[in-house]
Formats: structure tokens, C-alpha cells, sequence
């Protein structure tokens, strides 16, 4: 079990540094008009050599093989909407600010894990949370005077990616990891290629390029937080703390590559979220315990 716990987290870990890195490369592929199916038409090669390789190797029948498909495909179309949502978010927001409310996941995790995984929160995540939720605050620092109505789109995301990991958390025996990865991307795909019929766009290969590298660090993160949120059994809301350590890696892109500054308040805000991650350790270690 901490050889589990050990795994997931390192995972998570990863997984937050690449969805960072694509989100930094579609913040600037957003701001000259890639639009999503674009962006996936052009990025499917990533996605299909999971399939491929295992096809070619004689393996793909036992990652595709699942014993309730209602689940499979009902978390594929939830997943679904994610490119867009996250497209059409960072054309009207910062990266700091979309990251920034993503934050809001591990306070959604925690509720879903408590009514749907029947998970038993302690203190040091319900400390890791509080903290975590007041950096951040300190780094948004919400206010009427700059609402953006692109704040709600992004947190309905939020919903949207923390119930297709609570599926693979709760479902964890209906197929294999690979296989949840294989199934969550073959809808959008579809759809993608659809409307890149209807609307093709030529790129330049330094935009090929970009959005190859984002494409191989997206694929590679949705399955190192699938596999993650999939041993994670009984310490699903502890580890999910860790994603707050997201909002440090993408000011740290915002500030070096487009100049998005953060005050004083945003730096201590960042300061708490580091710490809600370090809490959030001891928490996965007495959810173990407890099991």
C-alpha cells in the first residue's frame, strides 16, 4: 500500500508539470486562432501510438476488454468537452488564472470522495485544503471589479475532469489504465476529425512542432493522473491535494514565457499552496492506516 501511495503521488507529480507545459503551449497557440480540433487533429499522432503499438504487439485486445462499458464510454463523453472548455478559457484568461481555478479540484475531489468513495477525511487534509483554497485566493484575488464570466466555464472543466477521475478511482477494476486512456480519447478524436473536415487549417511546422510537444506532454499526463487516481484506493482526496503544486509551476511559465507578472499576495498565495502539498503527505499516510 506505500508503494502505491509512493506511485501515485509521483505520478501526480509529473502529470502536473506536463498538463502545465501544454496548457503553456496552448495559451499561445489559442492567441493565433488554433482552434481545439486543430490542435488535436494535427496532435493525434501521440494518441494513436498508445493503440498502435499495442495492436501491433498483440496486446490491445486485454487493455480494450472492459466488464461495463456503460462506465467507459459514459466517463469518455464526460471527458469529452475538455479541449474546448480549456481552449476557448485561455483565449479570455490568463494561464495564472486558469491554473489558478483549476486549484479549485481538490476541494471538489474531497466532496466526491467523500459521498461517492466513502473515503474517510482527517484533519491534515481538511488542513491541506483550507490552506491550499487560501492560496489560491491570495493568488486570483477575486473581485466584482475584474470578474470574467470565463472563470465559470473553466470551473465547470474543473467538475467535469474531477468526475472522470473519481470514475476511474471508483471503477478501478472495470479495465485497465491504458484502457480508460484509450476509451477517454476516442470520442473527442472523432469529433475532432470531423470538424477539421468542415474547417481545415494549414499550419507552419514551427506550429506543428508546438503542438506535437503539447500533444506528447497532454497524452502523457491524462495517463500518468489516470493511472495515479486508478491504485489510489482509500487515499484518493489526500494525493489530490498535490495538484495544488500545478499553480506554482504554471506561474513560473507564465512569468518566464509571457510575462505574467504576480504581486506579493500571489507569491504568498504560491507559498501556501507549496504548503498544502508538503500537509497533504501525512494525510495520505494516516489515510493508509486507517484502511
Amino acid at each position: 500500500m506505500t508503494k502505491n501511495v509512493l506511485l501515485a503521488s509521483s505520478c501526480l507529480l509529473i502529470a502536473s508539470v506536463f498538463f502545465v507545459i501544454n496548457d503553456g503551449i496552448i495559451n499561445y497557440l489559442s492567441s493565433i486562432d488554433i482552434k481545439f480540433y486543430h490542435f488535436i487533429f494535427y496532435g493525434s499522432p501521440a494518441y494513436l501510438i498508445v493503440p498502435l503499438y499495442l495492436f501491433f504487439t498483440g496486446n490491445f485486445k486485454k487493455h480494450i476488454v472492459s466488464t461495463n462499458y456503460y462506465v467507459v464510454f459514459f466517463r469518455s463523453i464526460t471527458f469529452a468537452p475538455m479541449p474546448f472548455i480549456t481552449f476557448i478559457s485561455l483565449q479570455n484568461i490568463t494561464l495564472p488564472e486558469f491554473t489558478t481555478l483549476n486549484m479549485s479540484s481538490p476541494m471538489i475531489a474531497a466532496i466526491f470522495a467523500y459521498i461517492f468513495l466513502k473515503e474517510k477525511l482527517n484533519i491534515y487534509i481538511y488542513l491541506s485544503l483550507l490552506i491550499g483554497f487560501s492560496g489560491v485566493l491570495f493568488v486570483i484575488q477575486p473581485g466584482f471589479d475584474t470578474f470574467n464570466k470565463y472563470y465559470l466555464v473553466t470551473l465547470f472543466g474543473v467538475i467535469l475532469i474531477t468526475s472522470t477521475t473519481t470514475i476511474v478511482n471508483r471503477f478501478n477494476n472495470v479495465i485497465t489504465a491504458i484502457g480508460y486512456f484509450i476509451y477517454g480519447g476516442l470520442i473527442i478524436h472523432l469529433i475532432s476529425f470531423i470538424l477539421f473536415i468542415y474547417d481545415p487549417l494549414e499550419v507552419s511546422m514551427n506550429v506543428f512542432i508546438f503542438i506535437t510537444i503539447a500533444s506528447v506532454f497532454i497524452n502523457s499526463a491524462i495517463f500518468l493522473s489516470t493511472f495515479a487516481f486508478k491504485v489510489a484506493q482509500k487515499y484518493y482526496a489526500s494525493i489530490f491535494c498535490l495538484v495544488y503544486l500545478q499553480i506554482v509551476w504554471s506561474c513560473l511559465i507564465g512569468f518566464y514565457f509571457f510575462n505574467e507578472y504576480l504581486n506579493k499576495f500571489a507569491l504568498l498565495g504560491a507559498l501556501l499552496i507549496i504548503l498544502s502539498g508538503l500537509i497533504s503527505i501525512p494525510g495520505q499516510i494516516r489515510q493508509i492506516n486507517e484502511k
